[in-house]
C-alpha cells in the first residue's frame, strides 16, 4: 500500500446557488487554509461561518477534510479512533439539510470516500469496500438526477481507479457488493476534467486538485513516463504554493529519476508553526540526499523523521538506510544499533518496510560496490552507476550467487535507463534468470517483468504476454504486490488492444 496516504486528497468545491450549499468567502478561505495544512486557522473560520450560516453544508465537508488529512498524513491511530465517530454524525446532519441540490448526495459520497481511504490506511478493507460501495451508489443516483453535474464524473472517475488499491485477496468483497471499475475510463474522466479547468476560467481554481489526483494515481496505478513528465511540467508551472503540491512534484521527479530536481523541489518547502507537520517530507529529503551520497544530511533527516513521526510507515525503511549509512561511513558502533531498530520499530506493511525487515532478517552479506551502484541508480545517476559496475570484476563475485545475480540485474536496469540496444538489455536480464535464486529477493520476477516490457516496446506482443504471465510463477518476494500489479495491468492493456485490432 506504498505511498496510499494522500492519493485521494482535496475533493472539488464549486460555487452554488443554493443557500445551504454556499461556497462563500469564508468557505473559500477555510478551504485554502486546509489545503495548506493550516487546520487551526481553518477551524476558526468555520466556527465563524457556523454563526453566520449554520446550515451551510460545506462546513461539514470542510470539517471532514481536516479529520481526513490529519489521519492520512499523520497516521495517528489514536486520533483516528477518537474521531471516526464524526463520520455518522456528519452524514446525519447532512440528511437534515434540504436535498434540492446536486451537492446533497455528492458531499455524502465524498465523506464516505474519505473515510474509506482512512480504513485502507489501517488495513480495514472490508469496511473500506462497504464505504466505497456506498459512495458509488450515491454518485450513480446523483448522476441520474443531475446528468449535467460534472463533479459526479470526477468522483466516479476516481472510484474507477482506486478500487484497484484493494489487494487481490479482498477482491471477493468487491464482487459481493457489486463494485467494479475501469482504470482507463477513470483516467479519461479525470483528464477531461483537467482540460475543462485549463480552458474554462470559472473552473481554473480546481486545476491543482486534479493535478494532485492524477499525479498520485499515475504513479500508483499506471507506469506511463510521458504522462508523469507532462503532469510534473503542469505542476511546476502553477502549483508550488503549498507543501502538498511540493510533495506531489517531488514524488513525480523522483519517479522520473531526476534526483537533483527532487532536491530543489523539496528545498522550496515552507515551515510554519501553524501548519500541520508533514514529516514524510523529511523522509523524502533524506532519501534524496542518500541517493546524492550526502550521508551526513541524509542521516540528519532520517533521524528527524524517526524521532518526530507518530505513525508506523517508513520507520523500518528509515532505520535500514541509517544502517546502510553506518556501513558506508564505517560507523561500526551504529551498525548493530540500527539493525536492531529495523526489527523493533515500525510496521512491515508497505513494500519499503517489508524489504528493510527481510534484508535484516536474512542477514546476507553486503557488497559495498554493488550497494554504491544501487544508490546511484535509485537516484537516477545512471552513467555513474554504469561506470561503477564496469569496474567490478565478475570473477570476484562468483563465490556469492546473490552478488552475481545483483550484478547482472543492476547492469541490466542501468543499461535500460541509458537506452542501450534492446538485445543487450534483454540478454542481461536473461543472465539474471539463469542464476539459481533461493532467496526472497525481487531480481528474478522484476527481470521477467522488464523483459516483457522490452518485448512490448519492440512490438513483439506475443513474447511480451508470455513474460508478463511468467511473473505470476514467483511467490513471496520483496515488492511482490507492485510487480504483479504492473504485470496484470500490462496484460489487461495488451489483451484489450489485441482484441480491438482483431
Amino acid at each position: 500500500m506504498k505511498n496510499f496516504f494522500l492519493i485521494t486528497l482535496l475533493f472539488f468545491y464549486s460555487n452554488s446557488i443554493f443557500s445551504n450549499y454556499d461556497m462563500n468567502a469564508n468557505i473559500e478561505l477555510a478551504y485554502s487554509k486546509i489545503i495548506n495544512l493550516n487546520f487551526d486557522d481553518a477551524i476558526d473560520i468555520l466556527e465563524n461561518e457556523k454563526i453566520q450560516n449554520p446550515n451551510n453544508a460545506f462546513i461539514i465537508l470542510n470539517e471532514n477534510y481536516i479529520d481526513f488529512l490529519k489521519i492520512i498524513i499523520g497516521e495517528d491511530k489514536l486520533y483516528y479512533e477518537n474521531n471516526r465517530i464524526n463520520k455518522n454524525a456528519r452524514l446525519n446532519n447532512l440528511k437534515k439539510i434540504s436535498d434540492e441540490s446536486p451537492y446533497q448526495l455528492l458531499i455524502q459520497a465524498e465523506i464516505q470516500l474519505q473515510w474509506a481511504f482512512t480504513r485502507i490506511k489501517f488495513k480495514q478493507y472490508f469496511l473500506a469496500a462497504y464505504e466505497l460501495q456506498k459512495a458509488y451508489t450515491l454518485l450513480k443516483k446523483n448522476e441520474e438526477l443531475y446528468p449535467d453535474f460534472f463533479l459526479n464524473k470526477k468522483n466516479l472517475g476516481i472510484l474507477k481507479i482506486l478500487i484497484g488499491s484493494i489487494p487481490d485477496e479482498y477482491s471477493w468483497i468487491l464482487n459481493i457488493i457489486g463494485l467494479e471499475g475501469n482504470v482507463n475510463n477513470g483516467f479519461d474522466d479525470l483528464y477531461q476534467l483537467l482540460n475543462i479547468c485549463k480552458n474554462n476560467e470559472s473552473y481554473n481554481i480546481y486545476k491543482s486538485e486534479i493535478l494532485f489526483y492524477l499525479s498520485f494515481l499515475e504513479m500508483n496505478m499506471r507506469n506511463n513516463e510521458e504522462y508523469q513528465i507532462n503532469l510534473l511540467n503542469e505542476i511546476e508551472n502553477c502549483c508550488y504554493n503549498n507543501n502538498l503540491m511540493l510533495f506531489c512534484a517531488a514524488r513525480l521527479s523522483s519517479r522520473l529519476g531526476d534526483n537533483e530536481q527532487t532536491i530543489k523541489i523539496l528545498e522550496k518547502r515552507t515551515f510554519n508553526k501553524s501548519q500541520f507537520d508533514f514529516h514524510y517530507l523529511d523522509y523524502l529529503y533524506a532519501m534524496s540526499k542518500f541517493y546524492q551520497q550526502d550521508y551526513v544530511t541524509a542521516q540528519e533527516y532520517f533521524l528527524r523523521y524517526t524521532s518526530n513521526f507518530n505513525g508506523t510507515n517508513y520507520i523500518k525503511s528509515a532505520n535500514h538506510k541509517l544502517f546502510l549509512i553506518s556501513l558506508l561511513t564505517d560507523s561500526s558502533d551504529n551498525v548493530s544499533k540500527y539493525r536492531n531498530l529495523v526489527l523493533e520499530k515500525g510496521d512491515a506493511l508497505i513494500d519499503e518496510d517489508m524489504q528493510a525487515m527481510r534484508d535484516i532478517q536474512n542477514n546476507k552479506k553486503i557488497n559495498i560496490e554493488l550497494l554504491n551502484s544501487r544508490i546511484l541508480f535509485d537516484g537516477g545517476y545512471y552513467q555513474k552507476a554504469y561506470s561503477s559496475l564496469e569496474k567490478l570484476d565478475t570473477d570476484n563475485l562468483n563465490d556469492n550467487s546473490d552478488f552475481l545475480i545483483e550484478y547482472y540485474y543492476r547492469k541490466a536496469r542501468v543499461s535500460q535507463k541509458l537506452k542501450k540496444p534492446k538485445e543487450i538489455v534483454i540478454s542481461l536480464f536473461l543472465q539474471v534468470l539463469k542464476q539459481q535464486d533461493n532467496s526472497n529477493l525481487y531480481y528474478h520476477p522484476m527481470s521477467t517483468l522488464q523483459i516483457a516490457f522490452e518485448y512490448e516496446k519492440g512490438g513483439n506482443i506475443e513474447e511480451a504476454i508470455n513474460y508478463f504471465n511468467k511473473v505470476f510463477n514467483y511467490e513471496n518476494y520483496n515488492y511482490e504486490n507492485g510487480i504483479k500489479k504492473s504485470a496484470q495491468s500490462a496484460l489487461n492493456r495488451l489483451v484489450i488492444n489485441t482484441s480491438v485490432q482483431e
